[in-house]
């Protein structure tokens, strides 16, 4: 069996470097690399529905389109999972079931404050699940360390 990474993918610039490295990763290991969304999440708010699912689910087709579009021609097997969770169960979900050996997400630069305040998925995830977690910042933020 092929060695399974994660990807978290929302289409932000985080997301977009998250991507970049796994696929990179994928290259070196000849891994498999499985772009995932995850359109779940709160479903009420004071007991008002939110955006419908079927719209949630819609944007993340497009966005799992939109991450296959951007590593075409790269050589590495990707797949396009879409998950009916919130970001951080969903991701460790889909590495439960493709036993994969690693999460990569992408950060969006939050204070550990403010990403524990908001409830960033990267911060979820490295103090929820048994999965290794690469965090990826943006390339932006990767220029300005350099």
């Amino acid at each position: 069996m092929a060695i399974s990474i994660v990807v978290g993918y929302d289409g932000s610039d985080g997301a977009r470097a998250a991507l970049d490295e796994g696929v990179e990763l994928a290259r070196k290991l000849s891994a498999r690399v499985l772009v995932a969304y995850a359109y779940g999440g709160p479903k009420s708010y004071a007991g008002a529905p939110l955006t419908p699912r079927a719209a949630l689910k819609e944007v993340g087709e497009k966005l799992l389109d939109e991450a296959r579009a951007r590593v075409a021609g790269s050589g590495v097997a990707i797949e396009q999972i879409l998950v009916d969770e919130s970001a951080a169960e969903g991701l460790q979900s889909v590495a439960r079931r493709h036993s994969a050996e690693m999460i990569i997400v992408g950060t969006h630069g939050e204070s550990p404050i403010s990403g524990f305040l908001l409830g960033s998925t990267a911060y979820k995830l490295v103090h929820t699940t048994t999965t290794p977690v690469m965090v990826v910042p943006t390339a932006e933020r990767q220029q300005k360390a350099a």
